[in-house]
């Protein structure tokens, strides 16, 4: 079958594509014939081989996906053949099939379009779990959104509402940018400040420096800071202590891969609301385009333009391994 691979650590030309073996199930996983892989800030880290040694082997890409159900395990229960699926990707998703535990992929409903389901998983899940298990959202608090024109972004502005949020704010690069995201507030990352945004109770950073700075300093008493990422390439460091002591304040992490590893129970119940609330039309994940699978460096380059307005996807035939 064809997948693309990061040959070696570095820029979007270090992805090619290349044939390599079909892979097969084991007694807990489902095998998918891959339509659509979804394209994240994680995949260029990986590319760019930030958690990897310089001389690490080519290796896959790609954490999820949305296809048919071709094969389960024997100890597969909940799924089978023919099923519209959507999950993550326990073997590389940028590929024609790939092969996952039952745990971590779940049945599309019906009227949830095929692009609309393969941009849920990570920017979904993500955007849930930093309001509703990281942060503990309470009813009426105010919570701040940064790289708000993003997948993540846009996707966390309208999960925070449907969660029972109050005031949204939207922070990007600029006001226009940070606008489309729909919140009640928007700024760009120069005017992030407390007189802008106001007191905040959650603010939701993947970007780090001076944008992660910023919003720390719009939280309020016991307010919460969620840091998910850090795309700037900054040096990551906690704020002092004392500051967190006398401001009262309170930093915390999430990273979607320990949570697919440790916690599918958790992933089961989100799933359940995301795709209750794409169905019914009261959540969309904005798609900004779709690109064929042997173009996955073209999409990585238009990802770290930082200018993806929505989710980039990558459209696959996994009907013809």
């Amino acid at each position: 079958m064809k997948a693309v691979q990061a040959v070696g650590a570095g820029g979007p030309e270090v992805l090619k594509l290349v044939d390599v073996a079909v892979p097969e199930p084991g007694p807990d996983d489902v095998q998918i014939a891959v339509r659509f892989a979804g394209v994240n800030f994680a995949d260029v880290n990986a590319r760019r081989g930030t958690y990897l040694p310089p001389d690490a082997p080519p290796r896959g890409l790609g954490l999820d996906c949305y296809g048919e159900v071709t094969a389960v395990g024997r100890n597969v229960r909940e799924l089978r053949p023919g099923q519209r699926v959507a999950g993550f990707a326990t073997t590389a998703g940028y590929a024609q099939v790939v092969v996952t535990p039952a745990t971590l992929v779940w049945p599309v409903p019906d009227g949830v379009r095929d692009e609309t389901a393969a941009a849920f998983p990570v920017v979904g899940h993500t955007a849930y779990h930093l309001l509703a298990t990281a942060a503990r959202l309470q009813p009426g608090e105010s919570v701040l959104v940064t790289a708000a024109a993003g997948g993540v972004g846009t996707t966390a502005v309208q999960v925070a509402r449907l969660l029972g949020a109050g005031r949204v704010v939207a922070a990007a690069g600029s006001a226009a940018r940070a606008a489309e995201a729909g919140a009640d507030v928007s700024v760009g990352y120069s005017r992030l400040d407390p007189g802008n945004a106001g007191r905040i109770a959650i603010a939701l950073d993947g970007v780090g420096g001076a944008v992660r700075r910023h919003a720390l300093d719009c939280l309020g008493l016991f307010g919460r800071l969620v840091h998910f990422g850090n795309s700037c390439g900054e040096p990551e460091e906690l704020p002092p202590l004392r500051e967190l002591r006398e401001r009262e304040l309170a930093v915390c992490g999430l990273h979607l891969q320990r949570l697919r590893r440790e916690r599918p129970d958790l992933l089961a119940h989100s799933a359940q609301a995301l795709l209750g609330w794409l169905a019914s039309g009261r959540l969309r994940i904005p798609v900004a385009e779709v690109l064929p699978l042997e173009h996955a460096a073209e999409a990585h380059r238009k990802l770290e333009s930082r200018q993806v307005k929505g989710k980039l996807l990558l459209a696959v035939d996994g009907s013809k391994p």
